[in-house]
């Protein structure tokens, strides 16, 4: 009975991390329609679009070209058309050495101020956390609360100082090319609870209650830069858990890194916007995708910047492996497309937003092993949600 609830919940998440990949290729390249011709209308039924300077920023970055020459969809320098790039147009975008890159488009209103983070290592800071998935169809997990504990990792000797540095610099803290070479802090979340979001009087089946309750204990470790970028995601399992659960802490890092800002190396006003290019995973699909995140300051108050942001991802290559009842099956994509959007209030000392909401929306036609050129194609699409909240004051 476990093995079936989590070989469900694996597969949903897994799907869902799939459709959050696959949004964002077909999306860039609505971009660079949208760049070219505003006012088009996107392709894809509830697919978010993004016009004007920042539908250019998002093509040109996902393109490699320079700004001010938005790419046309379909151009030899344009994003894919399937929104699959080929490994070598991959590494042309955004070269393997280079972990991420921060793009200024505009630094918006004065008054400006430079961003940078100001955690207290030695602080604990405590979320709930909503995760949801919704499948193409009507299957889809239940949403699952997770009550979350983030603290700074213990730093190895002769670190600390730099971690401390790194804490609390001022404008080069944000700087990208100081953070490169500079200490990250390590960082833990662990899982205090886990339930079931909305339950009928009585709360969940004890099977299903015991089940969640062994991902108490659990843990999502990964870096924050100093230029705020979180990186080098790594689930852990307690051992008395089923390896089925890490798709949960998969999509718990997943939600971490979209709502984790990154801050750009020049002081910003409100309206400002800058784009984020990096790498990532999509969880429990093990999809290597190219992600491309627009940050737009929506208002400053006082320490508390709020921010929106807009996701794409494009798949790094064609295959991809999904769990399947007699092991991994490798499906070929024909076609992907991923938008993601979201808000949240951040401030310099918290490892994340003390509120916020993201959702990350994929669909894409695969092709199973073996089927005929003309054969009709798989269809994907998953939704995967998060929403952080600080817990309720006890």
């Amino acid at each position: 009975m476990h093995t079936g609830w989590l070989g469900v919940m694996a597969s949903a998440l897994a799907a869902a991390s799939l459709a959050g990949l696959t949004a964002g290729c077909d999306d860039d390249k609505g971009k660079a329609q949208v760049a070219a011709d505003a006012g088009a209308g996107d392709a894809g039924p509830a697919q978010p679009v993004i016009g004007g300077k920042l539908g250019e920023a998002v093509a040109q970055a996902a393109s490699g070209s320079p700004a001010g020459a938005a790419p046309t969809a379909g151009a030899a320098d344009g994003p894919p058309e399937t929104g699959v790039f080929t490994l070598p147009g991959a590494a042309a975008a955004l070269p393997k050495d280079t972990p991420y890159k921060i793009e200024i488009i505009t630094e918006g209103g004065e008054p400006r101020a430079q961003l940078a983070a100001k955690i207290d290592p030695k602080s604990e800071q405590k979320l709930n956390v909503t995760l949801a998935l919704r499948m193409g169809g009507p299957q889809g997990l239940p949403n699952l609360e997770l009550g979350v504990s983030f603290k700074a990792d213990k730093p190895k000797e002769g670190a600390g100082a730099a971690g401390a540095a790194a804490g609390t610099a001022g404008a080069a803290a944000g700087a990208a090319g100081a953070a490169a070479g500079a200490a990250a802090t390590k960082v833990i979340a662990q899982v205090t609870s886990a339930t079931l979001a909305s339950m009928s009087l009585g709360g969940p089946p004890k099977e299903l209650a015991d089940v969640l309750g062994k991902l108490k204990g659990s843990s999502v470790r990964y870096d924050l830069s100093p230029a705020n970028v979180a990186s080098n995601f790594k689930p852990e399992l307690p051992k008395e858990a089923d390896p089925g659960l890490e798709p949960v802490l998969e999509a718990l890092g997943e939600a971490i890194g979209l709502l984790t800002p990154p801050l750009p190396d020049k002081p910003v006003g409100a309206g400002a916007y800058w784009m984020v290019t990096d790498r990532a995973v999509v969880s429990g699909a093990g999809l290597p995708v190219l992600r491309y995140r627009v940050f737009k300051v929506e208002k400053i108050e006082g320490d508390t910047v709020s921010f929106s942001v807009d996701t794409r991802q494009y798949a790094e290559g064609a295959d991809l492996r999904l769990p399947g009842p007699n092991g991994d099956v490798t499906m070929t994509i024909d076609r992907i497309e991923s938008s993601g959007k979201g808000s949240f209030a951040w401030s310099p000392s918290r490892f994340v937003p003390a509120g916020g909401d993201v959702s990350q929306r994929v669909q894409a036609l695969l092709v199973p092993p073996g089927a005929q050129p003309a054969a009709q194609r798989s269809v994907a699409q998953v939704e995967l949600t998060a929403k952080l909240a600080a817990p309720a004051a006890q």
